[in-house]
């Protein structure tokens, strides 16, 4: 008999699953993490889950932000978090952007969501099993990204964005919150 020793993950896109979505997120002081969250990623790494943010941050390609930008806000994130005894265990993203401005970051990238690249790396990293895992992002690009991977998807849903009907998450959600509650009993 053979045993999976594999882990299991939540994928967690940050604008608008984390923090609150401002567009583009410059520096830590602009940082809004989003009511319920602390909570659930507690109740998430309770559960054994791996936490792992995968976010696309094209605004360095298109110059609207630095690199040691994004560098300080996830700091400031994760310091958040610490404060609160919750380990992301990573941080995945991608600086590129096909139309963006900024050399080198200028370019198509297998990184960029909904391309596979950044869960396909945390995956042989972590030692994850994608299909005990689970992704949570906002966006059509999240969902695309978790169908494409092989994910569980859920979709906190905002009145900012207009969703395509034809990239259907598996679940619906309003915040982290519920998705953490539906995660857990789907765990079980």
């Amino acid at each position: 008999m053979q045993i999976n020793n594999k882990n299991k993950c939540i994928f967690l896109d940050r604008d608008g699953v984390l923090n609150k979505d401002i567009g583009y997120l410059k520096s830590p002081d602009q940082l809004i993490i989003l009511p319920g969250v602390i909570e659930a990623l507690k109740k998430l790494k309770e559960a054994g889950f791996l936490l792992i943010i995968v976010t696309n941050q094209s605004g360095i390609a298109k110059g609207f932000f630095y690199e040691d930008d994004l560098k300080k806000v996830h700091n400031a994130l994760l310091t958040i978090f610490k404060k609160n005894n919750i380990y992301i265990d990573d941080i995945f993203y991608c600086p590129h952007h096909k139309d963006g401005t900024v050399e080198p970051y200028n370019i198509s990238c297998d990184c960029r969501k909904p391309n596979t690249k950044m869960i396909k790396d945390g995956a042989i990293k972590y030692n994850i099993d994608l299909s005990k895992s689970y992704l949570v992002g906002d966006k059509d690009t999240d969902i695309q990204l978790a169908i494409n991977a092989g994910l569980k998807s859920f979709c906190v849903e905002n009145d900012m964005y207009e969703y395509n009907e034809t990239i259907v998450p598996d679940y619906k959600v309003n915040n982290l919150s519920e998705a953490a509650e539906i995660i857990i009993n789907l765990d079980k």
